[in-house]
């Protein structure tokens, strides 16, 4: 996919950005910077370039990435599940493993941090977060195990910067985004726009509907599928909202519609149980 990289200079001087490079994970090619660099060098495992920029102006990256999963099961997995995630960092490093903190955007254009324990990605972020909601990468097309993270990632990641931990860094970027035309928003958009009419009694029938449905299913289908197979009931709040919807441009069929908001309440009021122990979720 092609993506963009900007930054607008807070003020006038040199600017010491990460570039995106070839790591593990990821594959970058067609580079195209929008100002000259003073100077690129690599240091630490980060490809820097030196910008002069006046304040205000914009700098912008364009290239190609192909991203990847990484799968690993280092041996401390299983030391870790057993305790919380914030102090994972801390016990890695306090047993001799050299821990970084890694920088960047998720694909979504999120910035994300995360670990590289001796080059291992670690995200306790993420893992919390799938531990509670399974379905919150979604949007990005994959559902993982949240044990994924502890060694590996989704592959829907850009890796930036790598820097010393414990300590402060940040990625410096400020946007990142895909270029070319993605039909989902506007799908998106006349989807709702069909399901708002039809709810003030202009029904304007499913075909509005069915080309964001379709979209959706190309894109989430897969994880979908496996988000059903290990956390039912957080794919079968989609699977109702989206059939409430759909009966809304049609014949209001309110039994789905009320079984979307308590799967919805359900899933907000009592997290999934797959956090911190590895436990499997009580469906």
């Amino acid at each position: 996919m092609r993506l963009l990289l900007r930054f607008r200079a807070p003020e006038a001087g040199p600017h010491l950005l990460p570039l995106p490079q070839d790591l593990p994970g990821q594959r970058v090619g067609e580079l195209a910077l929008s100002h000259r660099a003073e100077a690129v060098y690599e240091a630490g495992g980060t490809l820097w370039a030196r910008f002069p920029l006046g304040e205000g102006e914009v700098l912008e990256v364009r290239f190609r990435l192909e991203a990847s999963p990484l799968r690993s099961a280092p041996p401390w997995r299983d030391l870790l599940l057993r305790e919380p995630p914030e102090a994972w960092p801390g016990i890695l490093a306090h047993r001799g493993h050299r821990v970084e903190r890694a920088l960047g955007f998720l694909l979504s254009g999120r910035p994300h941090a995360w670990f590289l324990v001796d080059g291992l990605p670690l995200d306790p972020l993420l893992f919390q977060e799938l531990g509670e909601n399974p379905a919150r990468l979604l949007p990005l097309g994959v559902a993982p195990d949240p044990t994924l993270y502890l060694g590996g990632h989704e592959g829907k990641r850009l890796l930036l910067l790598r820097a010393p931990w414990p300590g402060e860094a940040e990625a410096l970027w400020q946007e990142l985004r895909p270029l070319g035309w993605d039909p989902l928003p506007l799908a998106r958009g006349l989807a709702f726009t069909a399901l708002g009419l039809s709810a003030l009694g202009f029904p304007t029938g499913p075909w509005p509907y069915l080309p964001y449905l379709g979209l959706l299913a190309l894109r989430q289908g897969r994880p979908l599928k496996e988000l059903f197979l290990r956390s039912p009931r957080f794919a079968l709040e989609s699977l109702f909202f989206h059939a409430f919807a759909l009966s809304v441009t049609t014949n209001p069929r309110p039994e789905l519609g009320l079984g979307y908001l308590a799967l919805f309440l359900w899933n907000r009021l009592k997290p999934s149980s797959g956090a911190p122990g590895g436990s499997p979720e009580e469906a």
